[in-house]
C-alpha cells in the first residue's frame, strides 16, 4: 500500500469521485474513527464506523451513518492508496 500526500483541495476532488464503501479516516467532533462511505454529497458525506459494520447482525441496509463535512476527513483509501491529507493544510 503506498501513501500519497495531497492538498485539502486535491483531497475533495478525489472524495467527489467515490460512490461507496472506500475507506476513510476521520475526525469528526474530537473523535478520530475509521469508517466505510456510505453516500458522498455536495459538502460532506455519511460513512458508517468500521466498528458499527464489525458489529452488525442485521441486514446490509440496516446502519445508519454518521454525517461529516469534507473537512472532517484526512485520509481516503482507493485501490490500495492512502490519499492523505497534508497536516499543514489543517
Amino acid at each position: 500500500m503506498s501513501v500519497v500526500n495531497v492538498t485539502m483541495a486535491e483531497l475533495h476532488e478525489k472524495l467527489a469521485k467515490c460512490i461507496a464503501g472506500e475507506r476513510v479516516l476521520i475526525d469528526h467532533e474530537g473523535n478520530r474513527f475509521s469508517g466505510r462511505i456510505q453516500h458522498v454529497g455536495l459538502t460532506g458525506l455519511k460513512v458508517i464506523p468500521e466498528a458499527q459494520i464489525k458489529n452488525s447482525t442485521g441486514d446490509s441496509g440496516d446502519i445508519d451513518g454518521v454525517a461529516v463535512t469534507y473537512d472532517d476527513i484526512w485520509e481516503l483509501e482507493v485501490k490500495g492508496v492512502v490519499y492523505s491529507r497534508q497536516i499543514d493544510d489543517a
